[in-house]
This record gives C-alpha cells, sequence and structure tokens, in this order.
C-alpha cells in the first residue's frame, strides 16, 4: 500500500515538473500552441526564434507581474526588463495610438491562446529599434514577442510605463521583419510663392531637423533657434482644440507634399506670424508650406518636434489664412513683491555700510520692511529685473516716514537704479547709479509713490532698483511695503 502511495505521489510529482515547463515555451521554431488535453502538439509555421539570442535575464509575463506586484501603486522599476510571452488580446486604443503616436497596446499572457487573467499590459510600447509602429497589424493575437523597458504598477495594473519609454525588442510578426525597401531620398522643393519670402539661409528641412534632434539625449533642446521648412504632412488630433483654447497649432511636417512620409516633424503648439495666438484653425492645412522657427527637442527619445508651449511660431506660410499681423504692445510684470510679508526681505539685497548700526529689517508689527537711526548708510536692493524685449519699464511702491522729510534732508531718502551693479551687496558702492524721483516726502501715512518711469537707457538688459538710506544727526524711520515694477513689451 506504502509503494502505491509513493508511486502515486512521484507520478504527481512529474505531471506538476511537466506543466510548469510548459507555461512558458520559448519557440525554437515558432510558437508552441498546447492543447487541452497537455500534449505538445509539432510546431505550427511561423518565423522562428532562433537567431534572436534572447539576453538570459529575460523573464516571463508572470515574473514581470510578481516585479510589478512588488511595487507601491504608481511606482515604476529602475531597472529595465525584457519581459517575453504571446500577444493575448489588443488594447481598444492600439489603432488609434499607432496612427496618431506610433505606439502600440496589448496584453501578454504566458500561454498562447490560454487567455489567461494573469496578463501583462505592453502599454504605448513603441516598435523594433525604439521606431514608431506605422502599421497597426504589426501587431497581432498570437505573435511571440519581447518587450523591453521599465515595469509600474499603475493602480493595480501591471504593465510598461508609457508614453514610448519602451519597446518592442523582438516579435514573430513578419511585419517587424520584412526588409526595407531603399527609399528615394526626400528633397524639399519651395514653391514658387515662397521664394520670395527671403527665406534665411541657415533655414534647414525636415530631414536635417530630424538628424539634429536625433542627436539630442531625450528630453533635451537644442538651445540654438531653426527655421525649419517643410509642408503640412497632417494636422494633429488635439490642433483645433490647441487653437480655440490657447491660440497655438500642433501639426506634422515633411518634406514632400503628400508623400505622407514617415520621416516627419511636429510643429508642436506653435504660435502664429511674429508670434501672435492663432484664431483659425483653418489657417494651418493639409499641403501648406510653411517655416516655423524656434528650439527643437527629441521627445522621449524618438519624437522629433518644436518645444511646445508657444516658444516656437510659424515664420511663414503659404495658406492666406495665415495673416501677417503684428503684436500689441503688452504689459508684463517684472517684480511685484509685497516687504510686508515676513521673508520677502530675504529676496532683496541689504548693503549695511557700518555694521555697528542699524539696518533693513522686517517689522513684525508694522507688517513693512523699515530702517531708522542716525548716521547711518544701507541699502535695500531689488533682485535683478530682466528688461530685455522691453520698451519701458516703471516702479511703483508703498512707503511712509516717521515724519515728513524736509528739502535739506530730502538727499539722505532716495531710490536709485542700476544697470552696472553686480549683484554683490559688497559691491553697491562700485556701480554707476542714476536717481529715480518724482514721489512724495510728505507722506506720513502709507502712500503710494506714482509711476516712476526708469530711464530710456536701462531698458534692455537687467538692472537693479535700490533704496538708500543715508542719515546724519537727525533721521526718520522709513517704512515699504509693496514694491512693483512693470514694463511694456517691444514691438519690432
Amino acid at each position: 500500500m506504502k509503494l502505491i502511495k509513493h508511486f502515486s505521489m512521484i507520478l504527481c510529482a512529474a505531471a506538476f515538473t511537466l506543466l510548469v515547463a510548459c507555461e512558458m515555451a520559448i519557440p525554437p521554431f515558432g510558437p508552441i500552441d498546447r492543447p487541452d488535453n497537455g500534449e505538445l502538439p509539432p510546431p505550427v509555421e511561423a518565423p522562428d526564434t532562433i537567431g534572436w539570442n534572447i539576453p538570459a535575464e529575460a523573464i516571463t509575463v508572470a515574473q514581470a507581474r510578481e516585479i510589478c506586484m512588488g511595487l507601491e501603486s504608481g511606482e515604476k522599476t529602475d531597472t529595465k526588463y525584457y519581459v517575453m510571452g504571446y500577444v493575448k488580446k489588443i488594447h481598444s486604443k492600439h489603432a488609434d495610438g499607432v496612427t496618431n503616436y506610433g505606439n502600440a497596446q496589448f496584453y501578454m499572457e504566458d500561454v498562447k491562446g490560454a487567455n489567461s487573467g494573469d496578463d501583462f499590459m505592453a502599454y504605448q510600447v513603441y516598435g523594433v529599434n525604439n521606431q514608431k509602429i506605422t502599421d497597426p497589424n504589426a501587431v497581432l493575437v498570437g505573435d511571440f514577442v519581447i518587450v523591453y523597458g521599465t515595469l509600474t504598477n499603475y493602480m493595480g495594473t501591471f504593465e510598461t510605463t508609457g508614453q514610448g519609454s519602451a519597446h518592442i525588442w523582438k516579435s514573430t510578426n513578419p511585419l517587424f521583419n520584412e526588409p526595407q525597401e531603399p527609399q528615394e531620398p526626400e528633397v524639399l522643393e519651395i514653391p514658387e510663392e515662397a521664394k520670395a519670402w527671403n527665406i534665411p539661409e541657415e533655414a534647414i528641412d525636415v530631414i536635417k531637423a530630424r538628424e539634429i534632434c536625433a542627436g539630442l539625449a531625450s528630453g533635451a533642446t537644442t538651445g540654438t533657434k531653426y527655421y525649419v521648412m517643410g509642408y503640412v504632412k497632417k494636422l494633429h488630433n488635439n490642433h483645433a482644440s490647441g487653437v480655440s483654447g490657447y491660440g497655438n497649432a500642433q501639426f506634422y511636417m515633411e518634406n514632400v507634399k503628400g508623400a505622407n512620409s514617415q520621416n516627419d516633424f511636429i510643429a508642436f503648439q506653435v504660435y502664429g506670424i511674429n508670434g501672435t495666438k492663432i484664431t483659425d484653425p483653418n489657417s494651418v492645412a493639409v499641403g501648406d508650406f510653411v517655416v516655423v522657427y524656434g528650439e527643437l527637442t527629441n521627445y522621449m527619445g524618438n519624437t522629433y518636434e518644436t518645444v511646445g508651449q508657444g516658444k516656437a511660431h510659424i515664420w511663414k506660410s503659404t495658406n492666406p489664412l495665415m495673416v501677417e499681423t503684428k503684436p500689441e504692445p503688452q504689459e508684463v510684470s517684472i517684480l511685484d513683491i509685497s516687504l510686508g510679508e515676513n521673508g520677502a526681505i530675504k529676496k532683496f539685497g541689504v548693503a549695511n555700510i557700518d555694521p555697528e548700526t542699524s539696518t533693513w529689517a522686517y517689522n513684525r508689527k508694522g507688517l513693512c520692511t523699515q530702517i531708522s537711526g542716525e548716521n547711518n548708510e544701507d541699502w535695500l536692493i531689488s533682485p535683478a529685473l530682466d528688461l530685455a524685449g522691453m520698451s519701458e519699464a516703471s516702479l511703483n511702491f508703498s512707503y511712509k516716514f516717521s515724519a515728513a522729510i524736509p528739502a535739506e534732508l530730502q538727499e539722505q531718502y532716495t531710490v536709485w537704479v542700476s544697470k552696472d551693479y553686480d549683484g554683490k551687496v559688497e559691491n553697491v558702492k562700485n556701480a554707476t547709479w542714476v536717481p529715480l524721483t518724482g514721489f512724495s516726502y510728505e507722506a506720513t501715512s502709507y502712500t503710494d509713490s506714482g509711476v516712476l518711469s526708469l530711464p530710456e537707457d536701462m531698458i534692455g538688459g537687467t538692472c537693479y532698483v535700490a533704496w538708500k538710506y543715508n542719515t546724519q544727526e537727525v533721521s526718520h524711520t522709513w517704512s515699504l511695503k509693496n514694491i512693483v515694477v512693470k514694463a511694456i513689451t517691444k514691438v519690432e
């Protein structure tokens, strides 16, 4: 009886070992099906994995799930993994993702056709060599694939991290293995209408823009602005909403009109001519010849585009609706700080020329920044004011004195501006300071200084504003609150 029982246990163990061994079969000559009776049929006719040289550290779907289970929700692995499996089903957004972004979305399992609940999602993955996928049929149910990238636990769903940060390393799908046909060079031909634009000699075409972006690290920008020429290949899905909501356009460019080339470049969130907002979505249409101007970037390592958020714009376009208008001058805030708030003074420089005397300091009770004391020289210096691209600027501040300042003492309470101060308080007296006048010395309760215009030669670069307290035997307390510097943009 014991012998029979022992023999039964051996059979069970052997069966279990066989079952586990068959759970993830890497196909030597193609995917291996497993029928319901557990017997292995001959290999099916499919592209094989011989020559793939699958890394020894590659893991199965079950192992990928186990790793993700050990992550907090939203956490991702620092390590990239090769995850092997069969395509279980295609995600509902797969075709849209391929069409618009070149990435695929599908579910993987260890056993082909098992329709297992213990699956793993390949989320927004690019194709072989991290290139965009162009055909949704390049991923089909039953394909044996290996994806490579970091893994994450997204709200309990185990998947690759998205936005093209993972890609398909290998696949048995024949669309990934077809030899590439040699392509004719995509030469840009400038239309006759655009030849009269005086396009800058340094302007580049789409292919050159792609080449520059390919040389950047993922997420890096060029720093240099480029003129990029090309034809509008297609409009981005977010083009119309971008125009209506933010005044910027999004579209794909190519070198050859109507070629529908995969060697495209994205004009991402670009404004109109002269950097003005676009009001009509139809002012960008397929087939337009355009020149965009701005910095370029390599987004996620394989999407080549202009830097977004309106930092690039359309320089010229053949579209008649893209009207060339000059932007209106805009008032912009350069500095707006309340010195009545604790800690605000830390944003200013304080030059205490005589360390033994009092200095500019925050007054908690009075909710202001103030100074008092005889025989005292102290400077309160603003942060650097960037007036590049401005046509004019002005200062406004609220203040009071402990008593009206007589004419003979007014030179002890002054306001100055400098463009050669280097930002170091120890060098404050080495800079050239120009006085700002026009505020009242009669203010014994908080008073608005009025608009004090900065001299013209201070505009266009960086300058500093300072309040100088330089008393002798008679002194009065000087209190400051709101400091505001505004400027008007320069229109060429």
